[in-house]
């Protein structure tokens, strides 16, 4: 009965672009430029305390080795910042930082080889760069930095994880809008490989260093996660919550998408998908729903959130009044086929005044169905009929029945305590 709107269904999701339709028209929310990538303009930030773009700091004449005199060849000073026991270099870390900088630069301007070459270099310097002044704008910088290189690398899953250690250390970083923007772009890459090429969530990835590990799919939907949960005021969190729901749609996990779609009703009112939300919250509940003799709360939600969305979206209903109406009457033969349910079942034990109970309230409450028909018919069968069945061969065990005239217990405990003395008590 619901083929139609599966049909259609089909149709809004695949009419939008990779994950998360943002309107019924609409295409899915593309992420803004990317950070600083080489010609889009975006200034980099300068990277010294207290100074402003544009204004030079004074250059240090004083260079800092980068390893101790005891350490020429510089093995122990990488074994030190391996296990994390160095010591803050404020100087060393400024020199590393615009060694790095310089690297990052030449990186982004050059092709093959070279290109790779020159950002693993800077990622590496930056990293090291952030060991030596910590708890500072310097290393907040020097993350982000070293995340852009494995970017650029096309090294998503190390990337990620950079992003991931800078936004652990500083979660209020003025990077969390560029990394909300990488990691939606990421997000969707991976989705799109999983859907060409579908692996299990277990199957090991030991060659493409542009996908994860393991279990794409679900890599992809912690970034959307993610975005949400670091900056759920941010541009982009209710486009993840909708793309994220959309992934688990087209993968069949409606339970999950169900969350994700109520998630976005409730926590951005004011989001330009609350309609999508809605209708696909409508379609997820009844494919949640398993039928009239399982639980009835999904139908009962399906029906609430569709008489919100012809309360709330007046102008997009009529726009997609056929489809509205498709859904209320999927909705309503659900709703009759679990009170025939109900009505069949009293009737097969032979209790016809549940039967006849159900029966009614089909008539009454579906009078144009096919049911309502049925059930009227049923009704004149079974008139007369005792509301409860007579048990058989009742004259062998009838005499076991306690007598009807014996005294009951009372109601009130109290009361069957004896309140009249007795000789005993009497004496004593």
């Amino acid at each position: 009965m619901m083929k139609t709107t599966w049909m259609v269904v089909i149709g809004i999701l695949t009419a939008v672009s990779a994950l998360g339709c943002t309107n019924f028209g609409k295409r899915d929310p593309v992420p803004p430029p990317p950070f600083n990538a080489a010609g889009d303009g975006v200034a980099q930030v300068d990277y010294e305390e207290d100074v402003k773009r544009g204004q030079s700091p004074e250059k240090e004449t004083e260079k800092v080795s980068d390893h101790a005199w005891w350490d020429p060849t510089g093995v122990g000073t990488k074994a030190i910042e391996v296990t994390g026991s160095n010591s803050d270099n404020k100087k060393l870390a400024k020199q590393l930082f615009a060694k790095a900088e310089a690297l990052y630069d030449e990186g982004i301007a050059a092709e093959g080889d070279q290109r790779k070459e020159k950002l693993n270099e800077a990622a590496g310097i930056f990293k090291r760069a952030a060991l030596y002044h910590q708890k500072s704008s310097l290393e907040e910088d020097a993350l982000m930095y070293a995340g852009e290189c494995y970017f650029f690398l096309d090294n998503y899953p190390e990337a990620t994880r950079q992003y991931d250690n800078l936004i652990k250390k500083y979660p209020n970083t003025s990077h969390l809008d560029v990394i909300g923007r990488r990691r939606f772009k990421l997000a969707r890459y991976w989705l799109d490989r999983h859907s060409k090429d579908q692996t299990w969530a277990l199957q090991p990835n030991l060659l493409d260093h542009e996908l994860p590990t393991f279990d794409r799919f679900g890599n992809a939907v912690k970034l959307f996660d993610q975005i949400r949960l670091d900056d759920p005021t941010g541009d982009l969190a209710d486009d993840a919550t909708l793309a994220a729901a959309n992934a688990h749609f087209r993968r069949g996990s409606f339970e999950a998408a169900d969350r994700f779609y109520t998630d976005l009703r409730e926590n951005f009112p004011t989001s330009e998908h609350q309609f999508t939300a809605h209708y696909l919250g409508v379609v997820t509940k009844l494919k949640v729903y398993q039928g009239p003799e399982y639980d009835g709360k999904p139908l009962e939600e399906a029906e609430t959130l569709l008489t919100r969305i012809k309360r709330q979206f007046p102008d997009q209903t009529q726009k997609n009044l056929k489809v509205i109406e498709k859904l209320d009457f999927d909705i309503r033969a659900a709703k009759a086929a679990r009170l025939w349910t109900n009505a069949a079942f009293y009737d097969r034990r032979r209790e016809y005044a549940g039967a006849r109970h159900y029966y009614a309230k089909i008539v009454e409450e579906f009078p144009t169905s096919n049911l309502a028909e049925e059930a009227k018919k049923r009704i004149v069968e079974i008139k007369g009929l005792p509301d409860a069945p007579t048990p058989p061969a009742e004259f062998l065990y009838s005499w076991l029945e306690p007598k009807s005239n014996l005294p009951k217990a009372s109601k009130t405990p109290i009361e069957n305590i004896a309140t009249k003395p007795d000789d005993d008590s009497q004496s004593r």
